[in-house]
């Protein structure tokens, strides 16, 4: 079962610029974990763990290689984690990988 607030922070993301905004110094998944509970969303690292995995194995094989191999020190990369993220990059948006 999906936590709501973990739902609710996935959503708010798109929907609130300033939140998107935080997301581009993130560079692994306990940083998207603390920064969504410091901005007040209850859920666990558990939580995200089943909401990310889930999400990674609707994707095709070429997508999640691409997710798995983002750099993390690219500002996108916490945006490339989750479909509902990926979708509000650009087409084409660079990845900060020339491998990819």
């Amino acid at each position: 079962m999906v936590n709501n607030d973990l739902s609710s922070f996935v959503n708010s993301v798109v929907r609130f610029h300033e939140l998107a905004k935080g997301l581009k110094s993130l560079k692994d998944h306990d940083e998207i974990i603390a920064y969504g509970q410091s901005h007040g969303f209850q859920f666990t690292k558990s939580d995200w763990e089943l909401f990310y995995q889930t999400d990674l194995s609707l994707q095709s094989n070429s997508v999640r290689r691409k997710i798995l191999l983002a750099n993390p020190a690219h500002w996108s990369w916490a945006f490339r984690q989750l479909s509902t993220w990926r979708a509000m990059l650009m087409e084409g948006a660079d990845d900060g990988n020339a491998s990819i």
